[in-house]
């Protein structure tokens, strides 16, 4: 049963009806440096504004088109006017669940950098974007927007195969494809297959010091290693009670809490909401953002293959399938 007001997605929908996102990896030659691919269209009633989340872990970088976003960040309220051209965002890493507010008509394509890579690529240190949102086009200094490029009156796939070929890959040469470090590449991974692990441990399967790795990874992440991990826990809690990650994963994520008192605690550190609310309420923005994350993890983990969907979306709701390019 859908819990919230019908949204009417084009990128695929739960089996209860909450919008989804279309996802793909990127081109092989740009995985070093980002990690995957989203894109999220949809239509609201007429009138209805939903006061919603979005959760990333690390920098994203967003386009909008349509109707304006308004994100509750640490530079407080703001509101982004997509414009005639869309506005492309650059979302730094996120401590917790950062409040957003969409109305009418939302177009989203989402790409996922890797831990560490966005600074290669010349964006801000993380440390000072954390829970902030800024212009792209601002940033480095664009004549042309970067969402007048998209073709939208083409297929998603050329939509990114054309970002890819026109931003992605020439920020990856002005960067002379200097890779992201690969201890923070381990622990990123590390993260995803099993965020129980402390820092002692990782440490020593590195042969470092607990110090080093908690100097590449307060700067390839912006948070502690402690941080992390805690915040890579809470984020597969969140998607198994919004039912978007599978249903044999649960009961090993409930069991990274040493009891329920702990993972209430952690739940509404992160999401400002008990886990009971958190799974009985509508959240679609939250939903969509989980699901993106998760389908990155199962991948990683190669618990899906590649053409195949979640488990929690509806068949039915699937439109034309995005294919990772040669």
């Amino acid at each position: 049963m859908n819990k919230g007001p019908l949204i009417k997605s084009q990128t695929g929908a739960t089996r209860g009806g909450s919008p989804l996102a279309l996802s793909r990896a990127p081109a092989s030659d740009l995985l070093p440096w980002a990690y995957w691919w989203s894109i999220a269209e949809g239509q609201l009633p007429d009138g209805m504004q939903i006061d919603c989340g979005r959760v990333v872990d690390h920098p994203c970088m967003t386009i909008i088109y349509h109707d304006a976003w308004t994100a509750g960040s640490a530079d407080g309220s703001q509101v982004w006017e997509p414009g005639e051209h869309g506005r492309a965002l650059y979302f730094g890493p996120q401590t917790r669940c950062m409040p957003l507010s969409i109305t009418g008509k939302y177009v989203a394509i989402t790409l996922h950098f890797n831990a560490g890579a966005a600074n290669l690529l010349g964006f801000p240190n993380n440390c000072e974007m954390l829970d902030r949102v800024i212009d792209i086009d601002e940033l480095f200094g664009h004549e042309t927007p970067l969402g007048a490029i998209v073709p939208l009156d083409q297929d998603y796939e050329v939509w990114l195969s054309t970002l890819e070929d026109r931003f992605l890959r020439p920020l990856v040469e002005a960067a002379n494809h200097k890779l992201p470090d690969p201890i923070a590449v381990d622990f990123e991974r590390q993260c995803l297959s099993d965020p129980k692990i402390t820092v002692e441990e990782f440490a020593a399967g590195h042969a470092v010091s607990k110090r080093t790795i908690e100097r590449i990874i307060k700067q390839t992440f912006g948070v502690t290693p402690k941080q992390a991990l805690r915040r890579a826990r809470v984020l597969d809690m969140g998607a198994a009670l919004l039912e978007v990650a599978r249903p044999e994963d649960r009961p090993e994520i409930e069991l990274r809490y040493f009891d329920q008192s702990h993972r209430v605690k952690e739940v509404r550190s992160f999401f400002d909401m008990s886990p009971t609310q958190l799974q009985n309420g509508a959240h679609p923005f939250v939903r969509l953002s989980l699901e993106v994350r998760q389908r990155r993890r199962l991948d990683a983990l190669n618990r899906l293959r590649p053409d195949e969907i979640g488990p929690w979306r509806d068949p039915n709701a699937e439109p034309r399938s995005l294919q990772q390019p040669d």
